[in-house]
């Protein structure tokens, strides 16, 4: 009798455990310096220039002439960095946003041509996902996920092959 009843306790214990969120718990991703700065030591030049739109106040260019490539770095008047292009020829091999206390605003990975292109996340301030789903070619297709801060989901939107809401 006693196995029986601390079976229905440990399953009674179990049934929480097993429930699922709809949303990761808010988690801070910020800018990788280690990495920014492996790209920005291979540099051949630099320069910087004021740039008083927005959120940014000045953008820094690092030229590296061996790949072909310009990493630009937007800083708000904290001096935080606030968006981070890397191009290679013309297009965007890399992209990222971050909001003022450093954390990533969008994971959008890039196709050849520099669009958004894959499975797309989108976070809050506090790390907490805000909307998820997936870019064909720059364009939001699919099911797209929109949860509120506190990780609930809100809605469920259907975008169709040419980026169209479907009702």
């Amino acid at each position: 009798m006693k196995i029986f009843i601390l079976i229905i306790v440990a399953a009674v214990l179990a049934i929480p455990g097993c429930t699922q969120r709809e949303n990761k718990p808010a988690q801070k991703m910020t800018v990788n310096r280690a990495w920014l700065d492996s790209i920005l030591t291979t540099s051949d030049s630099s320069y910087a220039k004021a740039y008083k739109r927005g959120h940014f106040d000045s953008a820094f260019y690092y030229i590296n002439k061996k790949d072909s490539s310009v990493c630009q770095l937007m800083k708000d008047p904290s001096r935080n960095i606030r968006q981070v292009i890397i191009a290679r020829k013309n297009v965007r091999s890399f992209f990222a946003a971050y909001y003022a206390n450093g954390q990533l605003q969008a994971n959008l990975p890039l196709d050849a041509f520099g669009q958004y292109h894959g499975r797309a996340t989108y976070y809050f301030a506090n790390g907490g996902t805000e909307s998820t789903g997936n870019y064909e070619h720059g364009i939001k297709t699919g099911p797209w996920k929109y949860f509120d801060e506190k990780g609930k989901l809100v809605s469920t939107d259907t975008y169709d092959d040419n980026g169209q809401a479907i009702k």
